[in-house]
């Protein structure tokens, strides 16, 4: 008997005296047989393949996106966790299982730099919480799928080649004299246009 393919059945059953003989009494009564669900189907991902995208700025602990393995059982039985077995992002990501909606959550763990690496690659893992020892030839009781993750550019501030500049200048200096010079880079591909400001100590003014 297969409860997913038939969950219930219903028996008339009949009774008669006389030993069932011509001229004898009989009643009859229905029978309701319901069947219950044991733990004999695995999880399935609905695809074999996922697709994420996220910005290089995004807040670490972030959802990414959610993948799904669908089981064919109810209640318990149907419960999957979800892990990272492989890839090149296990130390950048993690995923977390929603009990409640049965799928899991990939999440952001550590910073991405769009100019370092643009996409990752995670093989997922979903597998039964509660496995019946009785249905082991049955197994595995778990199912992977790729995940692949792709690292959107954010416009990032110039960044000094120093923090702090230190510069001499003769005190008969003429005006308009060059005293030194500083220098910034923007670290996105881009590469924009960089301008430079000066701003007054005091008021944080342009100057």
């Amino acid at each position: 008997m297969d409860r997913e393919a038939k969950e219930e059945y219903v028996v008339v059953i009949q009774a008669k005296d006389m030993g069932g003989h011509s001229g004898g009494l009989s009643g009859t009564t229905t029978l309701t047989v319901t069947l219950t669900d044991v733990n004999d189907n695995p999880p399935k991902f609905a695809q074999s393949l996922y697709h994420f995208s996220v910005p290089e700025d995004v807040v670490l602990g972030t959802a990414i996106g959610r993948v799904k393995a669908n089981d064919q059982d109810i209640g318990e039985n149907a419960q999957s966790s979800y892990d990272i077995i492989d890839g090149d992002g296990t130390a950048l990501f993690e995923i977390t299982s929603d009990a409640q909606a049965q799928d899991g959550i990939i999440r952001l763990r550590k910073p991405l730099d769009f100019e370092t690496k643009k996409s990752y690659t995670l093989k997922v893992e979903a597998a039964n919480v509660h496995t019946d020892p009785r249905f082991s030839s049955r197994g595995p009781f778990k199912d992977t799928a790729t995940v692949k993750i792709v690292v959107e550019d954010a416009d990032e501030p110039p960044v000094f080649s120093s923090p702090t500049y230190l510069l001499e200048v003769h005190e008969n200096a003429a005006l308009n004299s060059v005293i030194g010079q500083v220098t910034a880079r923007d670290p996105d591909i881009t590469s924009s246009p960089i301008r430079y400001f000066s701003f007054e100590s005091k008021t944080g003014y342009s100057a």
